[in-house]
């Protein structure tokens, strides 16, 4: 009996050896193909679609931008709709040249995200099997690579841009690795990088760019120690060369995108504020969402801290879409990667593994956070530290790949070159080690955890006497609250908790079964290595399924303007048809309906001060934080006349002085500014302040928005009042204002348009005249007496030179890699050709 058993797992094993490597290939990049159909079957085979949350933000915020553009021949450069105007690259970027993602977002859109997943673990699997790992292993690490619950969570809530620029990473490591380690020819691997960064870079996303060249730029950093030590100066020199050519190219492909992302940056939020005097962002905003300690266990197993926002949800973090659960066969085969792979370039990944999870807790661990916050380049450009876990789990996936590798080459048969000489057991001391440190997790999140948020009664006895109108200190406010916490919040997430380390343990403990039935010759180790892919897929599936957001699926057959449309009111429709003025401008709107200043779907339909922008411009958010809602009232009633305000969305009845309810329904109110201010108007007088944060600290006062204007750069002479002086707007859009302006005397002009030096210029008359920054995010101009035209344009010094150079490289890049095809051809031939010359020689 033992013979025969013996004799099935040795004929297992034969069979998947007996595959060519071709076919061996086949089968793992079938499996691989497949997976996204299972995860994503409502958006790939059931006629839906996910538009999540950013995508319809995206689309609301770019309307004006793509109004314009489908009506014009030129591009708009400047966003009217949101924000009272901001530079259209923040929202939207002019259309690139052509290249493999205009295929893959235009002619394959039906299928997302199946085609990108499979760019993802084409990559991944390339990546692993440069690395030296066979393909069975190879489909594990791409299964961790691509099924890690954030990237599903980011599908569903609509970041796209964040999951494009993600599927191309491991395609720049195997652009990397084909330079740096293999032997084809110099300029398909130039081809293979250049186009991977490319790709990479058009996403755009820079965060994304940003934390995954801590790993990259390890890799590099060893690569050249390794070199000096080896005395290979000279050839890493020349793949240096190479590496810089293609990423300079790459630069050059998309440097339309990134010059004008490095123009807009000093004046964006991530710039710093003039108020706080600093250079980036504050640092409370850009360690909000930091992962706790504690929270770091979900990464294990997902549910032990209630997963996403609601209820069950008690981690530090204001809200969540969810976990960065890496899956508990990717943690056995981590753990074992760590204490037993001898793979060279494990700590390559390894280290920035743990150093990118260490950044993820950001408040949380300050004696690393704070240094790198003030002192690192560009590490006080980015916010949300908890996403610093997607280069974490990237990382501990290529290091439980190694640990798999490694375990495989243990188990195999004695007779193998590769294992003589090693110590027969060493895999089973692993498997030991590996098992109590599970054990010690499955402990953990059954029976070690509070269940509880930090000061979460006191919020809630807070919630519950105001909602009745009690003390807080009345003793039914503390029954009611310890009552709802002991018998439904603790037990609900104690159940949930305590669920996911049962099925952690298991599907840990299959792994070890496996491995040991693998290890006594009970199961071939191709078979074991197979069926591990197949329980880490399902482990994953089952549960990315719980975080993608099923109520971002909508009919496939709906476009985003449907779907937005769909959300029309009657008040929207009031007051877009209300807002347009004759001059060809239209008044904007204070949603106070919509969280104004977190929502783009009202700039959909009519201009808002509002909108939804994780860059606004930094002075226009110090307006927000300052001045808008300051004043008796609460609503600045002057800054609100300066930003063309005409209305106000709000919910039931709002009395404020000088406005009165031009619309009303159950949805909620619309009351009028009775003394909104038109496009341009003349102010009686201009007050010379010495900072722009006194200009914001005068405005968030009382003051007359019509008679009187600050700055602080000196005008030449003082306005005069001026009753007969008129200012027209005879053209207004995105690119280009043009007025008619007449006065017999001198005086200011205010523009209800925000200040923003790059890419304006403006003409009096044909002559170059300044914009004065006036009332801290207005534009002003002197005007002497008579008759003038005034134009204001908008062209963008990156648009034009950008534009050439993204097709000039472009062209060099498809060049080369043709170039690069034709030699790999060429080799190919002259070796077959030698090959049937040796044959007839002895034939």
């Amino acid at each position: 009996m033992s013979a025969k058993k013996k004799s099935a797992s040795t004929d297992n094993a034969h069979f998947w050896e007996s595959l060519s490597a071709r076919n061996q290939h086949l089968i793992c990049l079938g499996f691989l193909f497949i997976l996204p159909f299972i995860l994503f079957f409502s958006s790939t085979f059931g006629g839906e679609q996910y538009l999540g949350h950013d995508a319809i933000q995206w689309r609301a915020g770019a309307e004006s931008i793509i109004e314009y553009n489908q009506n014009h021949d030129d591009i708009a450069h400047w966003a009217t709709n949101m924000f009272s105007g901001m530079p259209a690259t923040t929202i939207s970027h002019p259309p690139q040249a052509w290249n493999f993602d205009t295929l893959l977002k235009r002619g394959f859109q039906f299928m997302y995200p199946a085609i990108e997943f499979w760019v993802l673990f084409g990559g991944a699997y390339a990546m692993l099997l440069l690395l030296g790992m066979r393909p069975l292993t190879a489909v594990f690490g791409s299964v961790a690579i691509g099924l890690s619950t954030y990237i599903p969570i980011i599908i569903g809530a609509g970041h796209n841009a964040k999951f494009f620029a993600y599927i191309y990473i491991p395609w720049i490591y195997v652009g990397y690795f084909l330079n740096t380690r293999s032997k084809i020819n110099r300029w398909l691997a130039f081809f293979a990088f250049a186009l991977a960064l490319t790709l990479h870079l058009r996403a755009y996303h820079p965060q994304v760019t940003y934390f995954f060249l801590f790993p990259l730029g390890t890799l590099f950093i060893v690569d050249a120690v390794r070199a000096y030590k080896d005395a290979a100066l000279k050839t890493f020199s020349k793949h240096t060369g190479l590496l810089l050519m293609a990423a300079v190219l790459a630069t050059l492909i998309t440097l339309q995108l990134y010059w004008s992302t490095a123009e807009y940056s000093s004046y964006s939020m991530r710039g710093g504020s003039e108020i706080e005097n600093t250079e980036g962002l504050s640092q409370n905003y850009a360690f909000a969402w930091s992962q706790g300690v504690g929270e770091l266990l979900t990464l294990v197993i997902p549910g032990s801290y209630g997963g996403a926002s609601g209820d069950a949800y008690w981690g530090p973090k204001s809200v969540t879409s969810g976990p960065h659960y890496m899956g508990a066969l990717v943690v056995l085969f981590f753990l074992i990667g760590v204490i037993k792979a001898k793979h060279k370039l494990k700590w390559v990944f390894l280290g920035p593994g743990i150093a990118t999870l260490l950044f993820s807790l950001g408040e949380n661990f300050l004696l690393l956070n704070q240094p790198m916050f003030s002192y690192f380049p560009l590490f006080d450009k980015f916010r949300a530290p908890e996403m610093w876990l997607m280069t974490t789990v990237f990382c501990f996936a290529v290091v439980s790949a190694m640990g798999l590798s490694w375990v495989a080459d243990q188990i195999k048969p004695v007779q193998s070159k590769k294992n003589r000489g090693k110590q027969p057991g060493s895999w089973k001391q692993a498997l030991m080690i590996a098992g109590v440190a599970g054990l010690i997790f499955a402990g953990v999140g059954f029976a070690g955890l509070s269940y509880e948020k930090p000061g979460e009664r006191q919020q809630l006895a807070q919630q519950i006497a105001q909602q009745n109108q009690v003390p807080i200190d009345d003793p039914r406010v503390s029954q009611t609250v310890n009552r709802f916490i002991d018998n439904e919040l603790l037990p609900q997430r104690e159940d949930i908790a305590r669920a996911d380390s049962l099925r952690f343990a298991l599907f840990f403990a299959l792994g070890i079964g496996l491995i040991w039935f693998a290890g006594g010759r009970k199961i071939a180790p191709a078979t074991a290595i197979g069926v591990l892919c197949v329980l880490l897929a399902a482990d994953m599936i089952l549960i990315d399924k719980r975080y993608i957001s099923e109520s971002s699926l909508v009919d496939g057959s709906l476009s985003r303007e449907d779907v937005i449309e769909s959300q029309a009111r009657e008040i929207d429709r009031f007051i877009e048809s209300n807002s347009p003025h004759e001059e060809g401008w239209s008044y904007r709107t204070l949603p106070l309906l919509d969280n104004p200043f977190n929502n783009a779907v009202p700039a959909y339909f009519y201009p808002s001060i509002g909108g939804y922008s994780g860059a606004k411009l930094g002075y226009y958010q110090d307006l927000i934080d300052g001045a808008i809602f300051s004043g008796p009232s609460g609503v600045n009633s002057s800054v609100l006349e300066m930003l063309n305000v005409k209305y106000i969305s709000a919910r039931g009845d709002v009395q404020l002085p000088g406005f009165e309810t031009a619309f009303r329904d159950e949805q909620g109110t619309v009351i009028e500014n009775l003394n909104v201010l038109p496009k341009a108007w003349y102010v009686d007088s201009v007050e010379t302040l010495t900072s722009e944060p006194d200009v914001l600290n005068r405005i968030s006062g009382d003051f007359d928005a019509g008679s009187v204007a600050y700055t602080t750069s000196p005008i030449s002479s003082e306005p005069v009042a001026d009753s007969s002086a008129t200012a027209t707007v005879i053209y207004y859009g995105p690119n280009r204002i043009s007025l008619e302006l007449s006065r017999s005397e001198p005086g200011f002009l205010v523009l209800g348009e925000i200040w923003y030096p790059p890419g304006w210029s403006a003409t009096l008359n044909g002559e170059e005249t300044d914009i004065i920054r006036t009332n801290y995010v207005l534009r002003g101009f002197e005007i002497p007496a008579g008759e003038h035209e005034l134009i204001l344009t908008l062209e963008p010094e990156w648009y034009a030179i950008g534009n050439w150079m993204g097709r000039l490289g472009t062209i060099a890049l498809f060049g080369t890699g043709l170039f690069g095809f034709i030699l790999y051809w060429r080799d190919n031939s002259t070796d077959d050709k030698q090959s049937d010359d040796e044959y007839s020689d002895k034939s």
